[in-house]
């Protein structure tokens, strides 16, 4: 490994985000994702995500300054480094995932029956961030019912505490589901975290239970 960068954000949804705009920005790969708990009840969210990135000095640095701008534009920001030449148990430290770890890279979902078809080109997905499943449900199904999208991934967080659909369809139909979502679920559930991702980057995308 040439060289890993490490961004920490607050929640699923900013970092897969700020992943996305990472993999657009250099030519680098996602190659984990990892969580914490804040150490403070007092913020933007009660997750906090550590997206982790590999390639030369020059792209790295690229990527998580793209990465870092859109979680500063979120006001989900934690903190950024990279290093140069890792060392050996270092880079096995690095490759740790917590993010749909038993199936990463294949083709068997575990939240679903029957993989489902990744976004084609054009495509957008959308990540809506719910305190709690009911509030999910009810905005996974609003946004069904408000626009021809499709739900591609599900990631339950906290024991189930926060709960994360994933869309997929044109980026005028995630961006009303997404929409109608928010105000669907936030009157059952605090919402923590809402993103529209046009042309997500097969980087982030990897990562879920999609057909490729």
């Amino acid at each position: 490994m040439k060289a890993l960068g490490m961004i920490e954000v607050y929640s699923f949804s900013t970092a897969v985000a700020a992943a996305d705009a990472a993999a657009k920005a250099a030519d680098v790969a996602v190659i984990a994702f990892d969580r914490n708990r804040p150490i403070s009840p007092d913020v933007p969210a009660p997750l906090v995500m550590e997206i982790k990135l590999e390639g030369n000095v020059s792209a790295v640095k690229a990527a998580v300054e793209a990465a870092s701008d859109f979680a500063k534009s979120e006001g989900k920001y934690i903190v950024s480094h990279i290093i140069a030449n890792p060392a050996e148990d270092t880079e096995k430290m690095a490759y740790l995932l917590d993010i749909n770890r038993d199936k990463y890279n294949k083709k068997l979902p575990k939240t679903m029956k029957g993989a489902v078809p990744a976004p084609s080109s054009g495509e957008a997905i959308g990540l809506v961030e719910i305190q709690g499943l009911v509030a999910a449900v009810e905005g996974l199904d609003t946004m069904l019912k408000t626009a021809e999208v499709r739900l591609v991934h599900t990631e339950k967080r906290l024991g189930g505490r926060l709960v994360t659909m994933v869309i997929a369809g044109s980026v005028s139909a995630v961006s009303a589901a997404v929409e109608s979502a928010v105000a669907a679920a936030s009157p059952l559930g605090k919402v923590y975290g809402e993103e529209v991702i046009p042309g997500p980057h097969e980087e982030v995308l990897k990562f879920f239970d999609m057909e490729g």
